[in-house]
């Protein structure tokens, strides 16, 4: 106990020292215009995979757009921060469109923390988090989600969290090589994806890029479910095969009667 209280200041200064405000680094990712038409049939779709991926992705930014409010799943990612190959995780995930809002409790391999809450708006526009280990013991504290905090606990903002930024981001990284005349895409055909619960999905490669990207990013894989038409899983590599991110969803509930209460503070504590 006198080494537990004896180590709590220490642990105190440490959570207060990173909640330093930095200027935001929040990514713009351009809308996808609805214009009503039918939505293509399962067939036409994995033409337009083949021979026009940009459509193709538009095309099920559009379906998300109709049908998608919210959803809840588990998230299993591994990344690479600061030059290092962290552990995988195991998150169970909720998230609502409007008011945006995210709530994370990890199941596996927390590292900083162990619950996370982000509602736009709310909170003074802050995540709460709830530390793992023995940090836990400060209780739940506000962070800026574009700090130094945050940033060491994952390679992209909740500000820019879910399934459809997922989906906006490739279709950006997709557009700009397009522009540049270096897009490189294969698609791979459907496979079953163990990591996104066995679901069927297409699979996009995309290779030889013209210039690395941030993080010295030289391929993503994105792995599309048949059904849904849902980005559920992408794997991004650099140079050499070395693993930068992984992501997969499995067990995804669309559009959930969430309970009262399910994006608060005293979610966290559950």
């Amino acid at each position: 106990m006198r080494r537990l209280l004896l180590c709590l200041p220490v642990c105190l200064m440490f959570i207060s020292g990173l909640s330093s405000r930095e200027p935001p680094s929040v990514s713009t990712f351009r809308d996808v215009a609805d214009n009503g038409a039918p939505l293509p049939n399962e067939e036409a779709m994995e033409q337009l995979a083949k021979t026009d991926p940009i459509a193709f992705m538009e095309t099920c930014i559009r379906r998300y757009d109709r049908e998608v409010k919210g959803f809840t799943a588990t998230l299993r990612k591994q990344e690479r921060i600061d030059g290092q190959l962290e552990r995988s995780e195991l998150i169970d995930v909720a998230f609502r469109e409007d008011p945006f809002s995210v709530l994370m409790r990890w199941k596996s391999g927390a590292r900083r923390a162990s619950g996370v809450l982000y509602v736009k708006g709310q909170n003074n526009d802050q995540l709460l988090v709830r530390p793992a280990g023995v940090l836990a013991i400060a209780g739940i504290v506000a962070r800026d989600p574009n700090g130094s905090d945050a940033k060491k606990g994952g390679r992209y903002s909740l500000t820019e969290f879910g399934i459809k930024i997922g989906m906006q981001r490739t279709l950006t990284s997709w557009e700009k090589a397009r522009k540049d005349k270096a897009l490189h895409l294969e698609y791979l055909g459907v496979k079953r994806i163990k990591e996104a619960g066995d679901r069927p999905c297409w699979v996009l490669r995309r290779s030889r890029y013209k210039n690395k990207e941030e993080e010295g990013i030289s391929e993503l894989t994105v792995y599309i479910d048949k059904a849904t038409w849902l980005q559920v899983g992408s794997i991004i590599k650099g140079e050499e095969g070395r693993l930068i991110g992984e992501y997969f969803f499995r067990d995804i509930k669309l559009n959930p009667d969430f309970e009262q209460g399910t994006f608060t503070r005293d979610a966290l504590k559950r």
